[in-house]
């Protein structure tokens, strides 16, 4: 069920992109214990002239002020609700230094939202996580 999506500016070379949604996978699988074929991650790109930066479209800021600089990575999740607040700052803090380093940005400048989602109201496969995944939601909320 978890989800992630990094949204970035495009212009990043593919081969970066790729290693981002493996080393996002892994974090993100590795620090909520879920299965990796239960994880999405993807990666969205946006074009420069339509990201605001500094009030500007991007494409006009990239000019004069270089991408690492400037670039405003935002990450978002979506997990079921239920986990450790603990499990959430591990996240903000992991996922930020993965997107950081293998885009080279600046790790002050990432973003990271973490919407949680009741499991009444998350589909799997047209049922809803409240029944499919309700062992493990119990499981979840017994040792929280």
């Amino acid at each position: 069920m978890p989800v992630c999506n990094v949204i970035v500016l495009k212009g990043h070379p593919q081969a970066t992109l790729k290693q981002l949604v493996v080393e996002c996978s892994d974090t993100l699988a590795r620090i909520i214990g879920a299965p990796k074929d239960r994880l999405e991650v993807w990666v969205t790109e946006v074009e420069p002239a339509l990201w605001g930066l500094n009030g500007q479209p991007g494409d006009e800021v990239l000019q004069t002020i270089s991408r690492s600089e400037i670039e405003m990575p935002f990450i978002r999740m979506v997990l079921l609700q239920g986990r450790p607040v603990e499990q959430h700052h591990q996240l903000i803090a992991e996922m930020t230094a993965v997107v950081a380093r293998v885009l080279g940005a600046n790790a002050e400048r990432i973003r990271l939202q973490i919407d949680e989602v009741h499991p009444d109201r998350w589909g799997i496969g047209g049922v809803p996580a409240s029944v499919r995944r309700a062992a493990e939601i119990a499981a979840r909320a017994a040792t929280a």
